[in-house]
């Protein structure tokens, strides 16, 4: 019985090489190939071959890997065999239990003593919690499906899957779930984990030859909190082998499981079939960018809770700048605070301006849209959005609607007549000209409208 290592190709040309050694050789280099480093390290590095009569066997070092490589990749290698012209079959199973005896209760690895039972453990964040959640219409049903699910585990939704982009809340969401049954149930044991983290451990612990640790370890918890699944390799087919019957088992056993991504499962194809069943079968929720309401809120409460004294244009300023993540409205109120600081001077709109020249520009005029346009020029002028868009012809509406669309020609860079019309429900390009037209003219003799598109233009180009 020999270690296999593909690499020794001088062995091949030896003849006191074995039989076993002489085929498997080439087998496993093919398979090297096919496979992420990663993956045939976990299946194959420690995997031993012997003959037996005309058979090839593969020694697995534990019973799931012999498993796995039975129904993952034992067709591949046989064909692979065939194509060689070896006519006898490929077989694999695991260590005699001489060898590798199972393990036991009493034999099963365990924590050295000083070490952590979760070597990759993140805590939560005790600063997540549903209190300092910004809510907004953007956000609304996650945190109300979050919310649920943390009074009730497993009574509200199971599982229940929150989605949306990057630096918009769901961890927050997540953590605050687990902070509000820590405190509210704490008999209930809880569980964070990143996808990642998860595929870590496992790989840990098949390294380590201690899977069944690994799923006391998992399992023995009340609710499972599982973020950014999205990072799941396609590659990883026993990763998400792992999750499938960790996640039947949290079903059947009535524990929550709470998933987040930055997509709904039926956009990951990466994930398998089965998982992705699996997490469309509970409550699916998405995170939207916040809307300009919420951003003001958010903003302000982050700028008390850090003790700064912000005038409110440059909260406005930041609101309007600041569109699409929460992060980089934190990251520009740290450097406001740094700026401020180490100047020794107050912060006001010259200041965050000058200080936050160099921060990547979210909403610069390619990013100005019709909505945005919209949502401005009716807060400014005090007419609904609706009545801008339709067909009354009331001067105050009339007005708006030249307005949004002498704005929309001047912000909405390549966007041509013909679509600025159509998206007010115009049929003629013309009419925008005479839109942009009308607006030049009063606003050369009215001075009171000329500072409100002023002030709409700040607001929409920042």
């Amino acid at each position: 019985m020999l270690n296999t290592d593909p690499t020794t190709r001088n062995a091949v040309d030896s003849p006191y090489i074995s039989t076993e050694h002489r085929i498997w050789q080439p087998l496993s280099a093919k398979l090297k190939k096919k496979l992420p480093q990663q993956v045939f390290q976990i299946f194959f590095a420690d995997t031993k071959v012997e003959m037996q009569k005309e058979d090839l066997v593969l020694i697995a070092p534990s019973p799931e890997i012999a498993k796995h490589i039975q129904t993952q990749y034992l067709k591949t290698i046989q064909e692979d065999a065939l194509e060689m012209g070896f006519q006898g079959k490929i077989l694999a199973i695991s260590q005699k239990i001489e060898k590798a005896a199972p393990l036991t209760n009493k034999t099963a690895q365990k924590p050295k003593q000083g070490e952590t039972a979760y070597p990759n453990r993140i805590d939560l964040n005790p600063n997540y919690t549903f209190e300092r959640f910004i809510k907004g219409p953007s956000n609304e049903h996650a945190y109300a499906a979050a919310y649920g699910a943390a009074q009730k585990p497993n009574s509200y939704h199971n599982p229940l899957y929150i989605y949306g982009s990057v630096g918009l809340g769901k961890t927050h969401l997540m953590m605050a779930i687990g902070n509000h049954v820590a405190t509210a149930y704490p008999w209930l044991k809880v569980k964070y984990c990143p996808s990642e983290i998860f595929q870590s451990d496992l790989i840990e612990a098949m390294r380590e030859k201690n899977l069944s640790y690994f799923r006391t370890r998992y399992r023995s918890v009340d609710v499972f909190l599982l973020d950014d699944v999205q990072f799941i390799s396609k590659n990883a087919d026993f990763t998400q082998e792992e999750i499938f019957h960790t996640f039947n088992y949290f079903y059947q056993n009535k524990k929550q499981i709470v998933i987040s991504a930055d997509r709904p499962p039926q956009a990951l194809p990466q994930l398998h079939d089965r998982l992705q069943s699996r997490f469309q079968q509970g409550l699916i929720v998405d995170v939207k960018a916040p809307n300009f309401e919420t951003r003001l809120a958010i903003l302000k409460t982050k700028a008390e809770e850090a003790g700064m004294v912000i005038p409110n244009e440059v909260i406005k300023y930041l609101a309007t700048r600041f569109t699409t993540q929460v992060r980089p409205m934190e990251s520009a109120l740290n450097t406001l605070y740094f700026t401020a600081q180490h100047e020794k001077r107050p912060i006001d709109l010259q200041m965050a301006k000058m200080s936050l020249k160099a921060l990547p520009q979210e909403n610069g005029v390619n990013h100005v849209t019709i909505d945005d346009i919209l949502r401005v020029v009716s807060r400014t002028l005090h007419v609904d959005e609706a009545l801008i868009l339709g067909v009354n012809r009331t001067e105050q509406v009339a007005l708006a609607r030249h307005v949004a669309m002498y704005l929309a020609k001047k912000l909405i860079q390549g966007a041509t007549l013909s679509f600025i019309a159509s998206a007010f429900g115009k049929r003629d390009h013309t009419t925008v000209m005479h839109a942009e037209q009308k607006v030049r003219e009063l606003i050369d003799v009215d001075p009171a409208l000329q500072m409100q598109i002023d002030e709409m233009l700040e607001e929409l180009k920042f």
